[in-house]
């Protein structure tokens, strides 16, 4: 039973981080409809900027969470104006491939710039371990899933609850519909943009305090993410939450309970058994 708890706990932990970068995914397909192949190199800029702001700074990376998410929504929010806007203006597969060479220049930016070699973060404010008897919690290891969880809330509420949220939503319902009513569309496509790559940078903080820094750090994290939007519908925010818990969840228990080398297999049978029930995924309706 302890082995079971400890699986299913590791399993939300890791699930938890994946649920950052599928929520970034979700939320840019869902405005815009187009797939952002970028997010798990937001992803990696943030963790740089935060093991920067360590070692520069002496900010542990939970302190440099509000510097790095409004550092990235201003780069997210910058690269729409010159890159994306210009992009949704053009055919539909240069829309698809925008964000896929924008993923390759920062990857190669980040090689030239900070090399390949594996950095972490030394000191972080919050170590050690709690023995609760059945499971040992790393508390370490917790701060992505307190992230994931805020980061899930704070969407919720600024999407339901004010103005520029009611906007980026009436305007991934209708675009001509929200211009109508006085909705710039444009603006709120570059919010939505800029807070995708935000939520990258929250990720970003998060995973810094266990996980190692390198340039092409972010393409596991973005394979798995598009995963889990699709496991919880394309475009809904709860659904890519529980999606990358999903995923966490059929990772862990595979690799305890049959072999570290079949823990992608596990993830792709829980895939495969969504998919064949609900095909738009969990909240992508029938």
């Amino acid at each position: 039973m302890s082995i079971f708890l400890q699986a299913v706990y590791e399993g939300i932990i890791n699930g938890s981080a994946l649920a950052l970068v599928a929520m970034g995914i979700a939320l840019v397909w869902g405005v815009m409809g187009i797939l952002s192949f970028s997010q798990g190199e937001f992803l990696m800029v943030a963790m740089f900027a935060a093991f920067y702001l360590n070692v520069y700074l002496g900010l542990d990376p939970i302190a440099a969470l509000p510097f790095c998410m409004a550092i990235m929504f201003c780069i997210g929010y910058v690269i729409y104006k010159l890159i994306i806007a210009r992009a949704l203006k053009g055919p539909i597969l240069g829309q698809r491939l925008i964000t896929f060479a924008l993923s390759m220049v920062l990857v190669n930016m980040a090689l030239l710039f900070f090399g390949g070699e594996f950095r972490i973060v030394q000191d972080v404010a919050i170590q050690g371990s709690i023995d609760l008897g059945m499971i040992i919690v790393a508390k370490n290891k917790l701060v992505p899933f307190v992230i994931s969880m805020c980061v899930a809330a704070f969407m919720f509420w600024f999407l339901n609850k004010t103005r520029a949220g009611k906007a980026i939503r009436a305007t991934s319902m209708n675009k001509t519909a929200a211009g109508l009513v006085g909705i710039d569309s444009e603006k709120a496509y570059a919010m939505a943009f800029g807070l995708s790559a935000a939520i990258a940078g929250a990720a970003g903080c998060a995973l810094t305090y266990y996980y190692y820094i390198y340039p092409s750090v972010g393409s596991n994290f973005q394979l798995f993410g598009f995963i889990a939007v699709v496991m919880g519908g394309f475009g809904s925010i709860p659904g890519a939450l529980l999606g990358g818990l999903i995923m966490g969840l059929a990772d862990s228990l595979t690799g305890v309970y049959f072999s570290p080398s079949f823990k992608y297999v596990g993830i792709c049978v829980a895939f495969l058994l969504i998919v064949q029930f609900k095909p738009k995924g969990l909240f992508g309706g029938k």
